[in-house]
């Protein structure tokens, strides 16, 4: 999941059109989740090492912490290393678990794919799909991002029909499937990177938009207020999918890339997010940093709490 994913003027046209049509609509009941998903993305060098995963649960499951995103993979790589330990763990403390496979890294460019690729990707996700998780997520399932290389509905055609390969696959595990888009698929309808919430939410459970304000880089408003940019970006989604059984969880940023827009710390631009994010009937929200330094998330996380707890005594008194 890059962290330079590119916010293009192509997401102005579908801003607008959106804008128009009454963006923020009710959705229908199915897409309330009867629990909001709280979690953390952790990068390979992480995801194995049980001692860290512990101090991870310490500091966060007291605030409301109860999903985690474990990598499959290393950089590029071509089997899955999962440690069934992490995940016996995780799930005794109450954790719901999805395994992050890399489809292709940094987005396919000529089609077709070499059979073997293929074939590893499959192992991969059957792996992935058998360790004893709850999910697994697909990111990189997308073409690079470049009008260039196959037609828009050739990639399409392809992502649909692979997406219908992976759902055969975990589907003998009871597992659900989850696939990671561009921050700008509930705007597009049609998109060079072969991405869509409709065709998607065909084949799985949760679209998880990479909500990252910091990445709308030609939109200032945008950039300006992440609450905004995660509510409005989750509830389009949701809006986009109210006649499916799938739902939306937005990824959000916990770094510090083109935060000064918003013109506030690191720790406040973490709370607008998560409070929009939440704002909405989607699933939840997963945190990412790439290097796991989640110390701004935990303190986010107290001072809604304890600004929820403020007002409830507050009414209490009335």
């Amino acid at each position: 999941m890059s962290l330079r994913t590119s916010m293009r003027f192509a997401i102005m046209a579908g801003v607008m059109i959106a804008l128009f049509a009454g963006v923020l609509s009710a959705v229908t009941e199915k897409h309330k989740s009867t629990q909001v998903l709280r979690g953390i993305y952790l990068h390979n060098s992480h995801s194995r090492n049980l001692p860290l995963i512990e101090g991870y649960v310490r500091q966060g499951k007291p605030h409301g912490l109860n999903m985690f995103v474990l990598d499959a993979q290393v950089y590029n790589g071509q089997q899955a290393l999962i440690s069934t330990n992490v995940i016996q763990y995780l799930k005794k403390e109450g954790m719901y678990v999805a395994i992050r496979v890399v489809c292709f890294q940094d987005g396919l460019k000529i089609l077709p794919v070499q059979e073997w690729q293929l074939a590893n990707l499959y192992k991969i996700v059957e792996d992935s799909a058998k360790c004893g998780a709850d999910e697994v997520q697909l990111d990189y399932i997308r073409f690079e991002d470049s009008w260039g290389g196959p037609t828009i509905d050739q990639k399409y055609a392809f992502i649909d029909q692979l997406l219908g390969k992976l759902r055969s696959i975990v589907a003998k595990y009871k597992v659900k499937l989850g696939a990671d888009v561009f921050g700008r698929i509930p705007y597009n309808r049609r998109d060079p990177i072969g991405q869509s919430m409709e065709e998607f939410a065909k084949h799985v459970d949760v679209i998880y938009p990479m909500m990252y304000p910091s990445h709308f880089t030609a939109d200032q408003l945008r950039l300006s207020q992440p609450g905004f940019t995660v509510k409005e970006g989750t509830q389009l989604g949701l809006d986009r999918l109210k006649n499916t059984a799938c739902t939306v969880q937005p990824y959000i940023q916990v770094f510090y890339y083109n935060i000064g827009w918003a013109n506030v710390p690191l720790v406040r631009y973490v709370e607008l997010q998560i409070e929009g994010a939440e704002d909405t009937a989607g699933r939840g929200w997963v945190a990412w940093n790439a290097g796991g330094a989640y110390a701004e998330l935990w303190q986010a996380l107290a001072n809604i709490r304890q600004r929820k707890l403020t007002a409830a005594t507050n009414a209490g008194k009335k």
